[in-house]
């Protein structure tokens, strides 16, 4: 292995590191995953093609099987462990409601697909907001393993096809890499421009990074091979290529585009770096004597398993300690660099050393499905333990309204529980032992849209409640209303409504049209759902419809068009989504008899179901709504009273004098900060209708 080499794998998982301890100096630290992409792509490539000439090379299935034996060999040893090891911490100290997730996510890092995983995350709006993975950084693996499940057989096969034509076989490569490449590039820039989320962790956007080094080590070989002298400036080349690398790290931001074409400065830089110590004197420059240190060589071994251990490192004591001072920094500095030694020498090491048995493929190649089993093992304890956690308070009671009987409780029974709870919260009494969702499955408490999930392009109506009524209910809105869902749904049920559901998550019922969240254009999507909703109502004329929005930016004013933030000021937002409130709640009151607002479900300052995996009580999740939604939703209130509509205010259904009990009997009321449970939902059925003035189940 060239020192130089190992001492760029050493700049780079350096700059992963500091930048995922929060030095925001190096705020493009995370760029050194490119910088892994290309030095992958390179040294793999070349040993595929030196492979290859070998007089005693095996045929192609052969040299697959060597091939994947080697990366078992490589990655699976070490990545296991710290998979096992990271699901076994994550459930001895973090909340329990996270690490059912992280075991989800140990899954799918073991099975080379946590980029699919960590891509569906990003897009999903229920996820915004929530602590990152401590497996998050196996998305680049998985990355790596998908490219060479597919490159190593495209490359193989490229060959042996040009020699069976009579054709210059690496120059056959060389050409198919070169198209590869550049279509690569080519959908990075676009994808990253249209969808940002879902780029970052691509298989396809990343390829060309991986290319770019696979390139590099075709046109030496075939220069090589065919006794052309390389010829070159090698000093020069590594001072440009070193300032490419850094500058970019030190320009970037985690706001930059990447992977697009912002990042092709620090692959270029490596690429001249990996060239410059290929060519003579190569060795003696400046640049490679640095990289040679004996400190970087150290690092350079280790970075396999350095990159493995700091992320779940950091990640796990940030979220046990609340953060990261400076002492905590120094520890997490010391707890990677003791388990990365580790790793290497006692896990890695053994199973790439030349001769042992795992040198064989009989015994490399079932590595696959052996590290599959062991995470088994190693989910089901932790998943156990887990269970033990959660069953320690099986025995506590749920809170009645019953035990405070002379604290002059509301005459509304929802009321009186809401009150009741805040009162238990109060005392500090034990946490129900069997909460209403568990804690363990409250992430995955989402309402059900069945068929009709608008966000994923249908315009189907889908009645629920009770579809053969002829009465019927519209409830609109976003995320919000679709938490409202249940209950609207129960009281269509209960009373005789049809029940129609026009809810898109992120996408307020409002003229003034949100942003894309995730390009920060302007959505189309959004602003076609918010049509659809007014061209819906205006066929169904409906009894009843009922309006639910959360206060998201940045917004296009109305009246201007011009971008509103939240930044602006809480005065200038207000006014700009308060208008297009009253534009879209008066279009929907030419076609509808009624027009309710249900506003003011409280955003809290916590989720309730992590403050509740930590608590020693309940008095521990007493929470007060944040400020600034609560004012923006009273706002929206004024706007439709202002119309001559109604509007119901939510919050005395979660709070009692703004103290908000995270149980409301054995109700979890969210599964956020700010979405009802659904069974919540369905609790305040009764509730919701008798404010409605619709009346109340007969048969109850």
């Amino acid at each position: 292995m060239r020192s130089d080499v190992q001492g760029l794998r050493a700049v780079a998982v350096l700059l992963v590191v500091v930048a995922h301890l929060g030095v925001d100096v190096v705020s493009g630290g995370y760029l050194g995953v490119d910088v892994f992409f290309v030095i992958s792509g390179f040294l793999i490539t070349g040993l595929l093609l030196r492979a290859r000439e070998r007089p005693e090379a095996p045929g192609l299935g052969g040299a697959l099987v060597d091939f994947y034996a080697r990366r078992a060999r490589r990655i699976l040893p070490a990545a296991t462990v710290v998979l096992v090891a990271t699901c076994g911490i994550s459930a001895l100290l973090l909340p329990v409601v996270r690490v059912g997730e992280i075991l989800t996510d140990a899954w799918w890092s073991a099975l080379f697909a946590a980029n699919i995983r960590f891509a569906l995350v990003e897009t999903d709006y229920f996820a915004e907001g929530r602590p990152v993975s401590p497996l998050q950084h196996y998305w680049s693996l998985s990355v790596e393993e998908q490219f060479y499940l597919v490159w190593p057989v495209l490359l193989l096969v490229v060959a042996a096809l040009a020699v069976r034509r009579r054709r210059d076989p690496v120059g056959s490569v060389q050409h198919v890499l070169t198209v590869l490449v550049v279509a690569s590039l080519a959908w990075s820039a676009w994808a990253t421009y249209a969808s940002p989320d879902t780029a970052y962790f691509s298989t396809l956007t990343r390829g060309w990074q991986l290319g770019a080094g696979a390139l590099l080590a075709v046109v030496l070989h075939r220069r090589t091979s065919s006794g052309t002298p390389l010829g070159g400036r090698p000093g020069v080349l590594a001072a440009v290529g070193m300032l490419l690398v850094v500058s970019s790290a030190f320009v970037l931001t985690p706001q930059s585009p990447v992977p697009g074409v912002v990042t092709v400065p620090v692959v270029l830089g490596t690429v001249l770096l990996l060239l410059a110590g290929a060519l003579p004197g190569g060795a003696d420059t400046w640049v490679a004597r640095g990289l040679s240190l004996r400190p970087m060589q150290v690092v350079g071994d280790w970075s396999y398993s350095i990159y493995l251990w700091h992320f779940p490192v950091i990640i796990v004591a940030r979220s046990h300690l609340g953060g990261l001072s400076p002492a905590a920094v120094a520890v997490c500095v010391v707890a990677i660099g003791v388990l990365s030694g580790l790793t290497y020498h006692l896990v890695e090491q053994p199973f790439r050393r030349r001769g042992s048995r795992w040198d064989l493929a009989r015994w490399a190649v079932p590595m696959y499905p052996a590290a599959v089993v062991v995470l088994a093992l190693g989910v089901l304890a932790s998943q156990t333990w887990l269970d033990h956690r959660v069953a320690s308070t099986r025995s506590n009671p749920a809170v009645q309204p019953a035990d405070y009987l002379d604290e002059g409780l509301s005459a509304d029974p929802v009321r009186a529980l809401v009150q009741a709870s805040v009162l238990a919260a109060q005392e500090g009494r034990p946490i129900p032992g069997r909460l209403v969702p568990g804690l363990l499955d409250i992430r995955r408490d989402t309402a059900s849209l069945g068929d009709c999930d608008y966000r994923t392009g249908t315009r189907e109506l889908c009645p629920e409640g009770d579809p053969d009524a002829e009465r019927s209910i519209v409830l609109a809105g976003d995320s919000h209303a679709r938490a409202w869902s249940p209950a609207v749904r129960a009281v269509g049920e209960r009373l005789g409504y049809r029940v129609y559901t026009l809810a898109y998550t992120g996408c307020p019922t409002n003229a003034a049209i949100r942003l894309d969240p995730e390009t920060g254009r302007h959505w189309d999507a959004c602003e076609d759902f918010v049509a659809f909703t007014q061209e819906t109502v205006a066929e169904l004329e409906p009894e009843l419809v009922l309006v639910s929005n959360a206060p998201l930016a940045p917004v296009e004013d109305v009246d201007s068009g011009e971008v509103v933030t939240k930044g602006e000021g809480r005065e200038v937002y207000a006014a700009a989504v308060d208008r297009g409130l009253e534009v879209a709640l008066a279009g929907l009151a030419e076609h509808a008899d009624r027009v309710v607002l249900l506003a003011n479900t409280p955003k809290l300052p916590r989720e309730q179901a992590v403050c509740l995996s930590r608590a020693d009580d309940l008095g521990d999740c007493l929470l007060s709504p944040e400020r600034g939604p609560r004012q923006l939703q009273r706002g929206f209130m004024d706007v439709a009273t202002g119309l001559g509509l109604e509007a119901v205010d939510a919050e005395k259904w979660f709070c009692e004098r703004r103290r908000c009990p995270s149980v409301v009997g054995s109700f979890v009321t969210m599964r956020d900060s700010e979405h009802m449970t659904t069974a919540y939902s369905v609790h305040l059925a009764d509730a919701l209708s008798q404010d409605l003035g619709l009346g109340t189940d007969p048969s109850s």
